[in-house]
């Protein structure tokens, strides 16, 4: 319980810095960046998955490079779910997807 808890903190963290270092991201504060952080992993969790087997043959014809693009939807989708979560950026959103997908992954194989 205690490692679901500091890694939920840590993600949220990321997600704090991504805002303060790129352009037309902002999120209001630290408890909404938790909020994002809880949104973020369930969307992950849940609708990733169904997304990505629909994308499969495209998935597959451009070599696993449409990941990245769903990585963005899915960004696009938490930041539509949560208002106080600005994406105005399309270069910076596209950025912060790929940094919060490594974050993601680390974060799960601790």
């Amino acid at each position: 319980m205690t490692k679901l808890i500091v890694k939920w903190l840590v993600f949220a963290l990321v997600i704090v810095g991504i805002c303060y270092y790129l352009p037309g991201i902002a999120v209001e504060n630290f408890w909404m960046a938790m909020v994002v952080a809880a949104v973020i992993t369930l969307v992950n969790i849940f609708v990733k998955p169904l997304v990505e087997f629909l994308a499969l043959p495209i998935n597959l014809f451009s070599f696993g490079l449409f990941n990245l693009v769903i990585n963005l939807g899915m960004l696009y989708l938490v930041a539509w779910l949560i208002p106080q979560f600005e994406l105005n950026n399309f270069i910076s959103a596209f950025i912060a997807s790929i940094i919060l997908a490594i974050a993601y992954l680390v974060l799960k194989k601790i």
